[in-house]
């Protein structure tokens, strides 16, 4: 049989949201905050099979390639990137204590509840202007505006990263001259985590709003941090994060410039791609997965889906039927997941929806 339930403890990180992934999963409220559910065999938290035999899905399948999570963030993540297929390989032979893994790790988060981030850095026009804005509130932002001006993202990053925390005072005395979403923003990171360079580093960042269904691809080098929301997020099979503030974990700002790409993003959503009657795709140039919105109904019914390896579908709402070309079946409901392969094509039937990540 290999059309498997599986299911995994929630993890507890301090910037979790325990009332958003404790109702998606259908339990008890903890009292200590629960951010993440694992769906896959990274060694960290391998996905548990739920059926008689048990075990975990590494032991019964085999390593997979890719990796699903629920995650809640009720509090900001740590800036962060992640580097190149190369680059993790060679830094995780040479024992670098940043890498984890010889893996990159692409990611995808998909919206459940509306989500914010931040994503890419943002048009060079649009940053330019913030910074002079800056500068005339206080002069101390004239060299910042003056090296961005000059050397762009790659040097101001190193500017900031050089500076004195006391300049985050400052920005914060400041930061209505960058509008009101900003403005709360960068005080709530403040009242969070007081003097950290990463505050400043936030403005380069877009800030990015996204509603139920609208995704984010972060691909090596992309800067980003999630600030709050409920999302489906798949990825490499890896743990390999470079960090530049925001968080009381390791911060490797070394590393974290070496790995990110200067160039701007003008705009970070995905392009969802409607494939037909009730199945999305949402587009990324990631070999290691691909990912779909299914919402099958009682007149859409998604039939003979091609299956060309293994596939992970978890459901957001309602109830899913998942059944296979070896005539197995399986439903899942709401904060379930399942695990499929060894089959030619999959159905999915129901009233509900889910995201199905291929690999």
């Amino acid at each position: 049989m290999t059309l498997y339930a599986i299911g995994n403890n929630p993890m507890n990180y301090a910037w979790g949201s325990s009332p958003l992934l404790s109702d998606l999963l259908g339990i008890e409220e903890p009292e200590y905050p629960i951010a993440e559910q694992w769906f896959g065999t990274h060694p960290t938290a391998p996905a548990k099979v739920l059926d008689s035999t048990g075990g975990n899905l590494a032991d019964r399948y085999g390593q997979l390639g890719y990796l699903v999570k629920f995650l809640a963030a009720a509090n900001p993540l740590s800036i962060q990137a992640h580097p190149t297929k190369e680059l993790a390989e060679r830094q995780f032979l040479n024992h670098h204590p940043s890498y984890s893994d010889a893996n990159h790790k692409p990611e995808l988060i998909v919206a459940i509840t509306d989500f914010r981030a931040l994503c890419g850095f943002r048009p060079v026009a649009e940053m330019q202007g913030d910074l002079e804005e800056l500068a005339k509130s206080n002069a101390g932002f004239t060299p910042l505006a003056e090296v961005f001006a000059l050397g762009g993202y790659q040097a101001a990053m190193q500017w900031v990263y050089e500076s004195d925390p006391e300049l985050i005072l400052t920005l914060v005395a400041n930061a209505a001259v960058l509008g009101r979403k900003r403005d709360r923003l960068i005080e709530q990171l403040f009242q969070l985590y007081g003097q950290d360079l990463g505050i400043l580093v936030s403005v380069f960042m877009n800030l990015v709003a996204l509603s139920p269904g609208e995704g984010l691809y972060l691909p090596a080098g992309n800067i980003h941090a999630y600030l709050e929301g409920l999302g489906v997020e798949v990825m490499a099979s890896s743990d390999n994060v470079l960090r530049g503030g925001l968080t009381s974990k390791t911060v490797d700002v070394r590393e974290l410039l070496r790995v990110l790409d200067y160039s701007e993003l003008a705009e970070p959503k995905i392009a969802v791609k409607k494939l037909s009657q009730g199945i999305w795709e949402y587009p990324t140039a990631a070999e290691d997965f691909k990912v779909y919105r299914v919402e099958p109904s009682s007149s859409v019914m998604l039939m003979d889906l091609d299956l060309p390896n293994t596939g992970i579908v978890v459901c957001t709402q309602g109830e899913l039927t998942i059944s296979t070309s070896k005539d197995e079946t399986l439903t899942i409901g709401r904060g379930k997941a399942a695990f499929m392969a060894d089959a030619r094509l999959f159905s999915v039937t129901g009233n509900g929806t889910g995201f199905i990540a291929l690999g």
